[in-house]
């Protein structure tokens, strides 16, 4: 790509690791065109046939469990938003503790943000939504004796970027999905800068020895 001045780069940003096709590439434009030349934005109150086969593909590739459901959304602080939502939605009088990881990035909207760990982002916005404990990353002891029943659910980055590209072990990620089915908490997995294929593994936290399905 090109600056205001003619300089060539080469872009291994990637939108923050989220532009995995690059810019410009034909075949995309063509699609995206050509959809456009169809239907445009028709809002969450209808469905598409290509909303449908997107929705398809994506459960089949992360081989989900039956009944598994889709939600498109507009961002990765978005998603993250409506996943910390459904933590809530599992939350009750006595279950309202939601787990992240310090050095965790979530987003910056208010959900997000209260996920996100680092104070630089925090502080001016707080208050923040509460409820939401910071553990040591990579603890297994500090994790096991954090998830209790009175955690509605546990947020990972199976890599974390924000804080220098930190992988999870595959022994943390399983001992993660046996705390939070032994405890009734949802064990959320934030990949929006590591899923489709962005590390060789695909999906790192979508193997059956690092995470499998309860």
């Amino acid at each position: 790509m090109w600056d205001a001045d003619g300089k060539e780069y080469l872009d291994l940003l990637g939108g923050i690791a989220v532009n995995a096709l690059g810019h410009a590439h034909p075949f995309v434009t063509s699609v995206i065109s050509s959809q456009l030349a169809t239907l445009g934005h028709v809002s969450n109150f209808f469905t598409s046939p290509t909303q449908i086969a997107l929705a398809e593909k994506l459960l089949a590739i992360t081989k989900a469990p039956a009944g598994s459901k889709v939600f498109f959304a507009n961002s990765g602080t978005e998603a993250n938003e409506a996943a910390f939502k459904l933590a809530r939605r599992n939350s009750s009088a006595t279950r309202t503790k939601i787990i992240a990881l310090e050095g965790a990035f979530h987003g910056r909207t208010m959900g997000a943000l209260a996920l996100t760990a680092k104070e630089a982002y925090r502080a001016p916005f707080e208050p923040l939504p509460g409820g939401v404990v910071h553990i040591p990353f990579g603890d297994i002891e500090a994790l096991r004796a954090a998830v209790d029943e009175s955690t509605a659910a546990v947020f990972l980055e199976p890599i974390q970027g924000e804080a220098g590209v930190r992988p999870l072990s595959v022994e943390y990620l399983r001992a993660a999905r046996e705390a939070t089915t032994a405890a009734g908490a949802l064990l959320i997995l934030d990949e929006v800068q590591t899923g489709i294929g962005a590390p060789a593994s695909g999906w790192p936290a979508k193997t059956p020895e690092s995470c499998p399905t309860p």
